[in-house]
C-alpha cells in the first residue's frame, strides 16, 4: 500500500452561520484579497466563485475542490472560503445512510494531503431567528408573520437552521479536523473571559487563520450596507411579497432583486431602520430558548467546556416598546399599501 501524502497545507472553511456578519467579513476579505495571498492565503476573488464550491459540496463533485487547491499549491498558499450558508451544506447528507458532506470533504482533502479547519461564530437563536426573518422578508422570499416563521424553523429542517447540534454535531468526532467556535455579541469570550471591548469579526477570523499577526494591522477597512430596512419596511416587504404571490409570481420572480432594492433605498430615505422590527415578546424568547436548550448544552459541553450556554448568552427580557394607536395601524397600513403599489408600478414599469 502507498505511503499518504503528507499534510502540510490547510483548507479553512468561514462557516458564517448565518447572521454573524458574514457580510461584513467577507467584503473586507475580498478588499484584502491581495494582502492575504502575499503571506500565503488565497481565496476565490468573487461570491459566485464560493457559490461554485458550495454546490459541488452539496452534489459530492471534487473536480471544482480540486481546481482551487491546484492554485493554491501553485502558489504556495493555503486556501480560504467563506461563505455562511457553509454551515449548513456542511451538516447535510444525500440520504439517511450517507455521511455529512463536511466529512466527505475531510476525508477528500486528507487523501489529498490538505488539512480542514472550521471557524463559525456562533449567536443565541432567539436574535439570530428575529435577524435572520427580517433578511428573508427584505429578499421577499418569507411573506407570514414572524411567529410563524420561528415554528417553521423550530420544527422543520430549513435553511435558517439554528440547532448548533444539528449543524455541527459532525464535526465531535471527527477529531482530523480543527475546529474554532467564537461566541457572536458575548460579553464573554469561549473560556468565559470578559470581553471589556467588542472585538471586529474580521479580526476575530485573521486570528484563527495562518497567517502573521501584523496582517489585521495592515488590512484596509471596510463597511457593510446589510442593515435591516426598520419595523416599516419589513411590513412594506411583506406586504409587497404577499401580494405579487397572489395576485402575479412571475413578476414576484422576474424583479424580486430590484424590488427589494427599492424597498431597501426607501427604508433608508424614511429613515426606518432607527426603528427597528423586533419580533420577540416575552413567552416566544422563552419558548424559542426552551427549543434549544439542550441542543445549546451539548454545544458547550463539546466545544466550549470552560463556559455554560445562559453565561455567555444570558436571557433577554422584552424590549418595551410603545403601543401603536389603532388609528395609527389604520393610516400605517394605507400608507404602505399606496407605496407598495408604487414600488410594484415604479419596478415593473421601470424594469
Amino acid at each position: 500500500m502507498s505511503a499518504q501524502p503528507a499534510i502540510e497545507r490547510t483548507v479553512v472553511l468561514h462557516v458564517g452561520m448565518h447572521k454573524t456578519a458574514s457580510t461584513y467579513i467577507q467584503k473586507r476579505l475580498r478588499k484584502n484579497r491581495g494582502l492575504l495571498r502575499r503571506h500565503g492565503l488565497l481565496m476565490p476573488a468573487r461570491r459566485p466563485q464560493d457559490r461554485v464550491l458550495l454546490d459541488a459540496l452539496a452534489n459530492g463533485r471534487w473536480k471544482p475542490w480540486r481546481r482551487w487547491l491546484n492554485r493554491a499549491e501553485t502558489r504556495g498558499c493555503h486556501l480560504l472560503v467563506s461563505h455562511e450558508a457553509l454551515s449548513w451544506s456542511l451538516s447535510r447528507t444525500v440520504n439517511l445512510k450517507s455521511q455529512p458532506r463536511g466529512l466527505w470533504l475531510a476525508e477528500k482533502l486528507q487523501d489529498h494531503g490538505w488539512q480542514l479547519k472550521v471557524v463559525g461564530f456562533i449567536r443565541d437563536q432567539e436574535s439570530y431567528l428575529n435577524s435572520r426573518y427580517t433578511q428573508l422578508v427584505k429578499r421577499l422570499t418569507v411573506h407570514g408573520d414572524f411567529k410563524s416563521y420561528v415554528t417553521w424553523v423550530m420544527t422543520e429542517s430549513t435553511i435558517s437552521e439554528c440547532d448548533l447540534m444539528a449543524l455541527f454535531g459532525w464535526l465531535v468526532d471527527h477529531v482530523s479536523v480543527e475546529t474554532v467556535m467564537i461566541p457572536f455579541g458575548s460579553a464573554l469570550d469561549c473560556r468565559g473571559r470578559s470581553i471589556q471591548t467588542r472585538p471586529d469579526p474580521y479580526e476575530q477570523l485573521l486570528a484563527e487563520l495562518p497567517l502573521p499577526a501584523k496582517v489585521a494591522k495592515q488590512s484596509r477597512p471596510a463597511r457593510s450596507k446589510n442593515q435591516q430596512p426598520g419595523r416599516l419596511g419589513v411590513a412594506l416587504a411583506r406586504a409587497i411579497g404577499t401580494h405579487l404571490t397572489e395576485q402575479n409570481p412571475k413578476i414576484l420572480r422576474k424583479h424580486d432583486k430590484a424590488l427589494r432594492a427599492a424597498i431597501e433605498t426607501l427604508a433608508r430615505q424614511q429613515g426606518w431602520p432607527n426603528q427597528p422590527f423586533d419580533g420577540l415578546d416575552t413567552e416566544l424568547r422563552e419558548t424559542i430558548r426552551d427549543r434549544y436548550a439542550h441542543s445549546n448544552a451539548e454545544f458547550c459541553r463539546c466545544f466550549w467546556p470552560f463556559v455554560q450556554w445562559d453565561d455567555l448568552f444570558p436571557a433577554q427580557h422584552e424590549n418595551v416598546t410603545t403601543a401603536i394607536a389603532s388609528d395609527q395601524q389604520q393610516e400605517e397600513t394605507r400608507q404602505l399599501t399606496a407605496l407598495r403599489d408604487r414600488l410594484i408600478a415604479d419596478t415593473v414599469n421601470g424594469g
